[in-house]
């Protein structure tokens, strides 16, 4: 019984360490890359071809594709379906 004990505690410590290994060797990427890697442009689209669709529902669906993306998204082409 005792052996068995060890066995489990020495291979829950195990995992544990490697997985607090992963996740700080991934925090640490992440902080590497966003301190190094160059941002990238923001395009302010003035002007979206719409094909008929109403400047109104233009001008949301720009809106919400900029709000859910952060500023980073661009709306490049409408097509009514």
């Amino acid at each position: 019984m005792y052996f068995g004990t060890m066995l489990m505690a020495i291979g829950m410590t195990t995992v544990f360490t490697i997985l607090a290994l992963v996740v700080l060797g991934g925090k640490l990427m992440i902080i590497i890359t966003n301190k190094f890697a160059p941002e990238a442009e923001v395009a302010v689209v003035r002007h979206v071809p719409g094909g008929g669709i109403e400047a109104a529902k233009i001008a949301a669906i720009t809106a919400v594709v900029s709000t859910v993306t952060g500023g980073k998204g661009q709306v490049k082409e409408i097509k009514k379906v």
